[in-house]
């Protein structure tokens, strides 16, 4: 079953009503580290770039979903090296019109195989970018997230802990 598939049949039981859904998102470095892989998301192609990851499907471990969702959208199979952190953001009204709670699991990836290739249905474009000056992220949640990988994880092997958009 898809994500949207599984986020769907739950809205037409629940409709607009708050639901938890967990995400998660990989980060891969270059070798020297001075560049991060990132996408073009399809669903807001202007507004900047975001970290290859999506929704657990159920039964799926956030690992599992990470390595997925990385061969999905860019094409690349990776194997997950430790967990980086994790983030909550609650809304009231997404974009649908829903209440909803993510909670992010963020993962350091390592390349396994595979060649760079966008899915052009949810990433638009893949590209190494240079983490000086930050990259501009798609939305201030991914942009906080971004700036704690460039400045905690950098410096240690400590996960870190954003809740609720903070």
């Amino acid at each position: 079953m898809t994500e949207k598939n599984y986020i769907a049949e739950m809205r037409a039981l629940v409709g607009h009503q708050g639901m938890i859904f967990v995400t998660a998102f990989g980060v891969l470095w270059n070798a020297d580290r001075t560049e991060i892989l990132l996408e073009r998301r399809a669903d807001s192609p202007d507004s900047g770039w975001g970290f290859p990851g999506g929704f657990l499907d159920y039964g799926e471990s956030p690992m599992q979903a990470v390595v997925r969702e990385f061969k999905e959208e860019t094409g690349l199979d990776v194997e997950v090296v430790r967990v980086l952190g994790l983030s909550t953001h609650i809304t009231d009204k997404n974009t649908w019109g829903d209440a909803q709670e993510n909670i992010a699991v963020g993962f350091e990836v390592q390349l396994v195989g595979g060649h760079v290739q966008a899915d052009g249905d949810e990433t638009l474009e893949v590209k190494w970018l240079p983490v000086s000056p930050e990259p501009r992220m798609f939305v201030p949640q991914a942009q906080r997230t971004m700036h704690k990988v460039l400045t905690e994880n950098e410096t240690s092997n400590k996960a870190w802990f954003r809740e609720n958009g903070e």
